[in-house]
């Protein structure tokens, strides 16, 4: 956030996001990142699991890139919250996706620790972007 804050000082008129290549990240993280861009109250993504109830994240009014051109880069290697950004971005018509088609995770995972210091993760929603991708 601090680049962020330095960018528009620095002269930064459009700004493009290469999130070619990346694997993706823990789901708050990408809603955290995907707010930034949408205005208050933009649809950023929803989960949804058999136990797991439909559960909406939409944007607040904190975002400090609501107004700047955008374009976002994806690519085969680009999953999880990777594609919760470009699918926000898209869905609302807040700037071009580029690119190739993402590696289609759609998963929500929990990370269970075990005691012997190795660790399970199960699939307990999938997310699915704005407008129901």
């Amino acid at each position: 956030m601090k680049a962020v804050d330095d960018l528009p000082r620095k002269g930064m008129k459009r700004l493009v996001l290469d999130l070619r290549g990346n694997g993706g990240g823990y789901l708050d993280a990408a809603i955290d990142l995907a707010d930034e861009f949408l205005p208050d109250g933009r649809m950023i993504v929803y989960t949804e699991g058999r136990t797991h109830p439909r559960k909406d994240h939409v944007a607040t009014s904190r975002g400090s890139l609501e107004t700047i051109p955008l374009a976002v880069l994806i690519d085969e290697g680009s999953a999880s919250a990777s594609e919760i950004i470009a699918g926000a971005i898209q869905d609302n018509d807040r700037g071009m996706v580029v690119g190739r088609r993402s590696f289609g995770k759609g998963l929500v995972q929990e990370h269970i620790p075990l005691p012997d210091r190795s660790a399970v993760r199960i699939t307990t929603a999938r997310y699915h972007t704005p407008s129901g991708r």
